[in-house]
């Protein structure tokens, strides 16, 4: 058992390192349908399940561990491209002891 719990720890710890690279700019097309924030907390959700990241409480923005916005709203009937901005915040080890 104890062979794949070390197994486990690198890959996630790989996982969360390469996301935390995903810090910038990134352009995505938006279809019609969602709103330009369904785009943005559907990708956010799907970024922070990858990285094994618990997010309590969306809503509250100070202490989140990923900062995303877009640049523009598009509106739920048109289509196109998104501008989104990514922000990961790395915690200090001694900062929830």
């Amino acid at each position: 058992m104890s062979g794949s719990v070390s197994n486990t720890v690198p890959a996630i710890t790989s996982s969360l390192s390469q996301l935390q690279a995903l810090n910038g700019l990134f352009a995505i097309y938006k279809k019609q349908g969602p709103t330009s924030a369904d785009v943005l907390n559907v990708l956010k959700e799907a970024l922070l399940k990858e990285a094994g990241v618990k997010n309590p409480n969306p809503r509250k923005r100070k202490n989140q561990s990923l900062k995303m916005g877009h640049g523009g709203t598009l509106d739920s009937a048109a289509s196109g491209v998104l501008e989104i901005r990514c922000r990961w915040r790395v915690w200090k080890s001694n900062r929830h002891s």
